[in-house]
């Protein structure tokens, strides 16, 4: 590929860059397309939250089930 089009290539990725991203938010509007659906973030968090919180119970039965106690080291054998 001769180098006039790479640096052509490398000019339009800018541009687009600039116009799409960087110009909106130095304008203050500060909304990208991931921002569009703000309105579902709440439901969104609280679904993720619930979520995770399940897993934290699940894995603390899971612990208990085979006698592993999470965030502790094994104890040492003592000598008799």
């Amino acid at each position: 590929m001769p180098i006039w089009v790479a640096a052509l290539l490398a000019v339009t990725a800018i541009t687009v860059t600039y116009f799409s991203c960087v110009r909106p938010m130095m304008r203050g509007r500060g909304h990208s397309a991931v921002d569009a659906g703000s309105a579902q973030d709440a439901g969104m968090d609280r679904q993720i939250a619930e979520l995770r919180e399940e897993l934290r119970v699940l894995r603390a039965q899971d612990s208990l089930d085979h006698g592993r106690i999470p965030g502790r080291r094994p104890m040492p054998p003592t000598e008799s």
